[in-house]
């Protein structure tokens, strides 16, 4: 009992290691543990991370100098690790002199091959094996995932539901190949499926076409979900106010999530932005085909 008791205290003094990458969540994850009293230490990674992560202890870091992260976090004595916002992995197989060790493991991890999730997992892994324990952004923050049912005042109508269903189905497939979080569908038609550009160039890529006069129906849906099988802990689909004002100028109609599978930056501001707009945003169910439940 007295060891466990001691433990908990120890933990509880220290700092929060967040390993971040680009996108405003990684702030709002500072804000949130700075109000439950804890503490944080950003290892803010070069070219990606928002430059308002300055107002906390932070170190920034080259994404491949595997090493100096490892480094970092140990001299701030962070043990629970948590990996969030986006990042663009190294295409042209540069390998970082900076390994985290003599045997060149962080370097061998980092530049990987295989899909996003199979790297997460193998850095996530590697970490643990040094000690650290890694856990996800929504453990520390679950008031931002989006839960079942609307967000805002607007709704789904009786012509969007096939393209949701068809939406999360295709998600389905292809999150067992470990591809996409996202795609839009649009009268039946998938008119975009997000890739290595995420998903906000995918949405102007939509606008583009209704631009250009490729698309002639109107509406559609953006949809988004993790991927089959998807360690939770780290690269969990977010949405916020800027996804909503992309959705409306890529002329769809609203964004279905995964319930209680994806995150939301700014809440507040993202309803704001979807009442202005007549976008619906909603949490669903996908059942185990990928078809909508409920």
């Amino acid at each position: 009992m007295s060891t466990n008791k001691h433990k908990s205290d120890e933990q509880q003094s220290q700092p929060i290691g967040i390993i971040a990458g680009g996108g405003r969540l990684p702030v709002s994850l500072c804000e949130a543990v700075i109000k439950s009293g804890k503490d944080v230490f950003v290892c803010a990674l070069e070219g990606f991370a928002d430059p308002d992560l300055n107002n906390y202890p932070h170190r920034w870091i080259e994404i491949q100098s595997g090493g100096e992260i490892i480094e970092q976090l140990k001299l701030a004595n962070c043990r629970q690790i948590v990996m969030i916002g986006n990042v663009k992995r190294p295409i042209d197989g540069t390998q970082t002199p900076d390994s985290g060790g003599p045997d060149n493991t962080a370097a061998q991890v980092l530049n990987a091959g295989g899909g996003d999730d199979q790297i997460l997992s193998a850095v996530a892994g590697f970490l643990e094996t040094l000690g650290f324990s890694v856990i996800g952004a929504h453990e520390i923050i679950p008031e931002n995932l989006i839960a079942n049912g609307a967000v805002g005042k607007h709704v789904h109508t009786p012509g969007n539901i096939s393209d949701i269903a068809k939406g999360f189905e295709v998600l389905h497939v292809l999150g067992n190949l470990d591809v996409s979080q996202a795609v839009v569908v649009c009268g039946g038609y998938v008119l975009a499926i997000e890739a290595a550009e995420g998903t906000d160039e995918m949405l102007k890529r939509v606008a583009r076409l209704r631009k250009d006069g490729v698309v002639h129906k109107t509406g559609g849906v953006l949809v988004k979900r993790p991927k089959c099988g998807q360690d939770m802990r780290f690269d969990m689909p977010v949405i916020g106010p800027v996804t909503v004002e992309l959705v409306a100028a890529a002329g769809l109609s609203g964004i279905v999530v995964h319930a209680d599978n994806v995150l939301c930056h700014d809440r507040q501001g993202l309803i704001k932005r979807a009442d202005e707009l007549d976008i619906f945003v909603e949490g669903a169910i996908p059942s185990t085909n990928g078809k909508v439940a409920s």
